[in-house]
């Protein structure tokens, strides 16, 4: 009997290499499709490598990455859709690997995309949601710039909310989380910057926030910056229209 489960185990070990050289391979071909900005490639090779090993690390944090592009890009009902699904993964994500910090920013990114389809209470319960995924994101690692631009949006978009909005949530919803403001939005994004900056993304929503504050001579040297860099995300040419226009209106400023 041993030596049979012996050679059962010897004919087992090739499938077993087999299978973890696709995982990586399925792996390889979705991060090389992120990189060249193929959303859609990028999210059928993740869900490829779920399909061998639905307990991969880096297929459920990259699937539900890719989730949230490709939402994005289609917009209308597929847009939310694609963001319930990347919810799943990245709720899954934590649930394995809730000591691992992308766990945690994917959860905050893709219930922040939902958060823009809900209103009133359930919008207010996201969001405090986003913030507290976000914070775990940066606890796990210091140094992720993705968590630290979460953290600086949703500082921002809270701290800029009209008072008429803020007055109607008080008293329906017993108000919109506390702690926001604009100079902790803009700590946040240069923090982002300080960690990578390359990312056109963070010098755009920067600089956002430093018109909001009125200091618009280092927010123009953040627009420029933006022009000037390379694209290194799906966005980045909107991102890069964006600052264009911005720096246009804040010309004489």
């Amino acid at each position: 009997m041993k030596k049979f489960l012996a050679v059962v185990l010897i004919l087992m070990v090739p499938a077993v290499l087999m299978a973890q050289d696709n995982v990586q391979e399925w792996l390889d071909k979705g991060d090389a499709a992120y990189e060249s900005f193929d959303n859609q490639t990028a999210l059928t090779s993740y869900k490829k490598v779920l399909e061998l090993d639905e307990q991969n690390f880096d297929g459920l944090w990259k699937t539900a990455r890719a989730l949230t592009d490709v939402g994005k890009a289609l917009g209308g009902d597929a847009e939310k859709e694609h963001y319930l699904e990347a919810d799943k993964y990245a709720r899954k994500c934590i649930e394995l690997y809730g000591d691992k910090a992308e766990s945690h920013y994917v959860l905050a990114l893709s219930v922040g995309r939902l958060a823009l389809f809900e209103g009133g209470k359930k919008k207010i319960e996201l969001s405090k949601e986003v913030e507290a995924e976000a914070k775990k994101a940066l606890e796990v690692n210091p140094e992720h710039d993705g968590a630290a631009h979460i953290l600086g949006r949703w500082n921002h978009n809270i701290a800029t909310l009209g008072w008429f909005l803020r007055a109607a949530a008080k008293v329906v919803y017993g108000g919109v989380p506390k702690g926001a403001t604009l100079e902790n939005a803009e700590k946040y994004f240069a923090m982002a910057i300080d960690l990578n900056p390359e990312k056109p993304v963070h010098r755009l929503e920067y600089a956002r926030t430093l018109i909001e504050l009125e200091k618009y001579a280092e927010a123009k040297t953040q627009l420029q910056k933006c022009l000037d860099l390379e694209k290194v995300q799906w966005e980045d040419d909107n991102h890069k229209k964006e600052a264009a226009k911005m720096l246009k209106e804040i010309r004489n400023k």
